[in-house]
């Protein structure tokens, strides 16, 4: 792929074609293993490709109903010769360190044909037992990657519940999966089924300290244990060339477990201590869910005339009980002490159905009309016992609830599309009638509200050329108060900090605009893009906060009158200076800005954030001699508000990461991974915070095909990882500080195998 004009693919394995993420890779024209881009550059030779195709791909939605609605797909397709997709691959990995650190990986997949078979098994604790989104993708695992019923796609950064990432303390996990899929009967029936079990358990220490309008520190030691079933399955049936449907499930069942002790102060604001908290939480909570969805769609003879219908229902159910133990001291006088026995019950039940006709009026304009309907039902048990003549039978009604929650709504959309080869443009009208009934099943008492909203959208894009288009779109939507925001429903566990709902609140409206350009030079291989946004919220709900006696009380409320406003511009160009070297680079350029309302003790509070940022990244990539990537990144960061004058987050932050590597011969390699941290002393905290994380390591590979590694690294070799966070919300700076991994050395060694059957 690196020898085709436009293509780049970075550390990660992220693929760039002619400016574009790609976000499908093909084989044949089908996904092949979730589309991982890695399987086909590593585990796929040369002499099996035909040719490679770069091209733009309309969404599912639009190739089922043969209407075009505007959505495009970077796509990369590597088409096969003939009886080459036949095979089996994978890789096993066991690794071994200092202070007890240990770390393996089993993973396995076999195809012929259209029939994959895949197998993985992870463990360590080294934080390292998640699959990259790659090996996620290519081994069944998540990989952040998610398709709607309409056709489009969207993708997040890969998270995994059990790779160990962002736990407190040094985490111990488990993870594995197995994956099979097939297709029969000329490819009528497509089949894919895939089961997850995994398992983590940690324990350490996190402060946490806020400045501003709240003042407070607060040390936690944390103890959990997580485990986690899930199954998954898609069935695809092609009745003929007009109908099809497909089926979707899962099921997944969480054990959750926890023993937290805290210990909290809220300080006045010269810094005198108001009041402190004492507390040990133990929970043990189990959450279990199911999932079902079909879609299916008629397309008529005439083309572009279609009828689909969706259909899905969802439940989710969380059971569990626990402790709680707490004193509160205010102003070192009165004592409050708290000892209670819990029992909860939460369960959430969904289902929604719609039905979509489209019509071509033309040959470039079409319309959609549907409707749809939806039922939400929500019920929420909470029982708190205090202690009486030595048992917990004594039930506390301020901290117990029994509350339902049903919404119903009904929506229906018109939407027509206008498409030429140059011009897309999409334009959608929704309504929405959404009825809330609200039920304390304690006091009988019942509250009911019904909204009825308007919601447009208008997308669409130009292309100039086929290497330089223009694209945007609008969209208004009103949004609804959620469920934590309406029920007052009071939790103790927290005492100095208390949430409490509001049954008054009223939706509030956003403007969302986007709009970006970008073009590509075939010859160079070199792209520039730039880009905004503007999100303008009339009427926002935001949660306002009031503080007594050192206990704070956060309520959500709408600021009436008022309208939050945030923006955003980007622009990037990458070239290439030099081509014979492999040299490469990219600057970027960012800005966001932002002004948000909120109360505090009554007052109104206006807070406005800027953040200036610039990036350039610099890449040499060869395979041969020394390769690197460098990420420099500064910024300044600004944080004002009306009521805290004296107090602000204003400071300058820096930020670098990459990697270097030189290859001595071919199979021989040093290199080190680093990461730099810089955020300058602020008026909210007046110390600076400097971090520099270095992992070197060498790398030999071995056998014939290079496919046996022995890796040696050194993870954090200046063990200066500290675990350290700074952010800031409505004029309330936070710092955190929480242990997590350090130095350690790591002996590991790895094999690669493939065969594949011409």
């Amino acid at each position: 792929m690196k020898v085709l004009p436009g293509i780049t693919v970075d550390a990660s394995g992220k693929i760039t074609a002619q400016g574009k993420t790609v976000k499908k890779v093909l084989v044949d024209g089908e996904e092949f293993f979730g589309d991982d881009p890695t399987l086909v550059t590593r585990n796929i030779r040369s002499d099996m490709v035909d040719k490679v195709q770069v091209y733009e791909k309309k969404s599912e939605q639009a190739e089922r109903t043969g209407v075009d609605d505007g959505q495009r797909e970077q796509t990369i397709n590597v088409k096969l010769k003939d009886g080459a997709k036949n095979g089996m691959f994978g890789k096993a990995l066991v690794g071994g360190g200092t202070d007890k650190y240990y770390m393996g990986q089993l993973m396995v997949n076999k195809f012929k044909g259209s029939q994959k078979i895949s197998a993985y098994g992870l463990f360590g604790n080294n934080g390292t037992t998640s699959m990259n989104w790659q090996d996620a993708e290519k081994y069944g695992g998540d990989s952040g990657v998610s398709y709607g019923d309409d056709g489009s796609m969207s993708w997040s950064s890969f998270t995994d519940p059990f790779s160990g990432q962002g736990v407190i303390g040094v985490p111990r996990a488990i993870n594995s999966g197995i994956n099979f899929s097939d297709k029969f009967d000329k490819n009528k029936h497509n089949v894919n089924i895939n089961y997850k079990y995994g398992r983590i358990s940690s324990d350490g220490q996190d402060e946490t300290l806020m400045s501003g309008l709240i003042n407070s520190r607060t040390v936690k030691t944390v103890d959990t244990e997580n485990d986690q079933h899930r199954v998954n399955w898609k069935y695809d049936l092609n009745f003929d060339s007009l109908n099809t449907l497909t089926i979707r499930g899962g099921a997944s069942q969480k054990n959750l477990w926890s023993d937290n002790k805290r210990e909290a102060y809220q300080f006045s604001e010269k810094l005198d201590t108001v009041t402190n908290e004492n507390t040990r939480e133990v929970a043990d909570n189990k959450v279990k869910a199911f999932n079902l969805s079909a879609l299916f769609t008629h397309k008529f003879k005439k083309k572009g005339r279609s009828l689909t219908f969706s259909g899905e229902t969802r439940k989710d159910e969380t059971t569990g009980e626990g402790t709680l133990f707490s004193t509160v001291s205010k102003y070192k006088v009165s004592t409050d002490t708290t000892d209670q026995r819990k029992k909860r019950e939460q369960n959430v039940t969904t289902s929604r159905a719609s039905l979509t006709y489209t019509e071509p009026l033309s040959k470039v304009l079409n319309m959609s009309i549907g409707g749809g309907i939806e039922s939400n039902k929500s019920s929420s048990l909470v029982e708190s016992f205090n202690k009486g003549s030595g048992k917990y039978d004594v039930l506390d009604p301020d901290f117990s609830n029994n509350y339902d929650f049903n919404r119903t709504s009904s929506n229906y959309k018109l939407a027509f599309g206008y498409t030429t080869e140059k011009l897309r443009l999409n334009f959608t009208n929704s309504f929405n009638n959404d009825d809330l009934e609200q039920r304390n099943n304690d006091t009988k008492e019942q509250f009911s509200r019904n909204f009825f909203t308007y919601n447009p959208s208008l997308g669409g894009g130009y292309s100039f050329t086929k290497s330089k288009q223009l694209w945007f779109n609008y969209n208004g939507r009103n949004q609804l108060p959620a469920l934590n925001q309406i029920q007052p429903i009071l939790d103790n566990s927290d005492q100095l900090n208390r949430y409490i709902g509001n049954e008054n609140l009223k939706p509030s409206f956003s403007h969302n605009i986007n709009l970006g350009y970008n073009t590509f030079k075939l010859l160079t291989g070199s792209y520039a893009y730039v880009g905004g946004n503007v999100n303008v919220v009339k009427d926002p709900i935001s949660q306002n906060i009031t503080t007594a006696n050192g206990i704070n009380t956060y309520e959500w409320n709408n600021i009436i009158g008022k309208t939050n406003l945030s923006a955003n511009f980007w622009s990037g160009y990458y070239f290439k200076l030099n081509k014979k070297l492999g040299l490469s680079n990219s600057p970027q350029l960012s800005l966001s800005t932002s002004e948000n309302y909120n109360f505090f003790n009554g007052e109104l509070n206006k807070v406005n954030t800027t953040n200036y940022n610039f990036t350039y990244t610099l890449t040499r990539d060869t395979k041969t001699g020394l390769n690197f990537n460098i990420n420099l990144s500064p910024q300044y960061r600004v944080m004002e508000s009306n009521l805290q004058q004296n107090t602000n987050s204003n400071g300058f932050v820096f930020g670098s990461s990459g990697s270097v590597e030189y290859f001595f011969t071919k199979t021989l390699k040093v290199y080190t991974n680093y990461d730099y941290t810089y955020e300058a002393a602020t008026k909210a905290f007046d110390q600076k915070f400097d971090q520099f994380l270095l992992h070197p390591g060498v790398s030999k590979k071995f056998l014939k095909n290079e496919s046996l590694i022995l890796d040696f690294t050194v993870n954090d070799v200046l063990n200066q990882n500290k675990g350290f966070s700074r952010s800031a919300s409505s004029s309330v700076f936070t710092q955190r500080r929480y242990d997590t991994i350090r130095r350690y050395y790591m002996l590991k060694l790895s094999w690669d195998f493939t065969k594949m059957f011409l």
